[in-house]
């Protein structure tokens, strides 16, 4: 593996409402897997579909993910009256989810984004939750299948991939993994039951991108690892219990319940090496080359890793992009 190829495996944030210098040098030199627009990114549609296509003029040797985080209601980067107004999951019910689905769908391929991180599938179990709450679709996971099934398929429709998160559920935390480390004490039963229901059913609509939670399920790895950095929960769980074939995208590496295992380095190394195909970085900007450069050192130096760079090249490969 050539650092001219490990960029494939970064989604990652930039300041400025266009393609800069700096990004087009990282794809020029490392590749690049995509990039995730936020706020600072964003002025107006026209804006938006100029900078889609600056993205898709970079000199990569494939075709990048355009992505971003448009779940609905208040946690969407376009945000009306400029874009489209969305319901919050939680208004969504069972006989409009298709539309929605189709809207949100629309809209973004309309803007030339090919990947929303969306939709959450956390159960809405805990109502101290700070983070998830009107993000979950219901407190019952039977409706969150319903739901988010009809939701993605409308997305799919229009050529956008959903990223369903946070796996293997964030809905009963009473803390938020952008500020803390989070753990969800459950028992395995419990956890089968209510948290991971969501993802097992939803797995067998052949879904392509699952994001992971920077949070600590003690049940599910004795070594209360994150399950970004879990290969108990990444590998057996996720691959072989679940059979989920598809690309495993990190949550923001630069939060603080992934930042709690390390410098921004150690969490790229990490969770690469736990089974994440996709990491994003969404600040750290000065520190992007930094980061994309060390773990290609850390895979020309190790066999395992190279195993583990095939099997996330493979996958990518697997991508109908446009």
């Amino acid at each position: 593996m050539t650092n001219g190829q490990v960029g494939d495996f970064f989604i990652l944030g930039w300041d400025g409402m266009e393609v800069t210098p700096s990004l087009t040098r990282l794809v020029e030199r490392y590749g690049l897997g995509g990039v995730i627009l936020f706020d600072r990114n964003i002025d107006s549609p026209a804006q938006i579909k100029k900078l889609t296509q600056q993205i898709r003029q970079l000199p990569s040797k494939h075709p990048l993910l355009i992505s971003t985080d448009q779940e609905g209601g208040q946690f969407q980067r376009m945000k009306p009256p400029r874009f489209g107004t969305l319901p919050p999951a939680c208004d969504v019910r069972l006989d409009d989810a298709l539309e929605v689905g189709r809207k949100l769908g629309r809209e973004l391929s309309e803007l030339g984004l090919n990947l929303d991180m969306a939709p959450v599938l956390d159960v809405h179990t805990n109502p101290q939750n700070p983070i998830i709450g009107v993000r979950s679709f219901h407190s019952d996971p039977a409706t969150v299948v319903a739901v988010g099934q009809k939701v993605i398929q409308g997305m799919h429709e229009h050529e956008v991939w959903a990223c369903e998160k946070h796996f293997p559920g964030h809905g009963d935390t009473s803390e938020d993994s952008h500020l803390t480390l989070p753990v969800v004490n459950h028992p395995l039963e419990r956890l089968q039951e209510i948290e991971i229901r969501p993802f097992r059913e939803l797995f067998a609509h052949e879904l392509q991108f699952v994001m992971s939670a920077h949070v600590v399920y003690p049940a599910l790895d004795p070594e209360k690892r994150p399950a970004t950095f879990s290969p108990p929960i990444l590998q057996k769980l996720l691959r072989d219990d679940l059979g989920f074939e598809g690309l495993v995208v990190t949550d923001d590496l630069g939060m603080a319940g992934s930042l709690s295992r390390g410098d921004i380095v150690d969490a790229v190394l990490e969770a690469f090496a736990a089974g994440c195909d996709l990491l994003l970085v969404c600040e750290h900007l000065d520190r992007h080359e930094e980061v994309i450069a060390k773990l290609g050192e850390a895979i020309t130096q190790s066999t395992a890793l190279q195993e583990r760079a095939k099997a996330s090249r493979a996958r990518l490969a697997s991508l109908n992009l446009n």
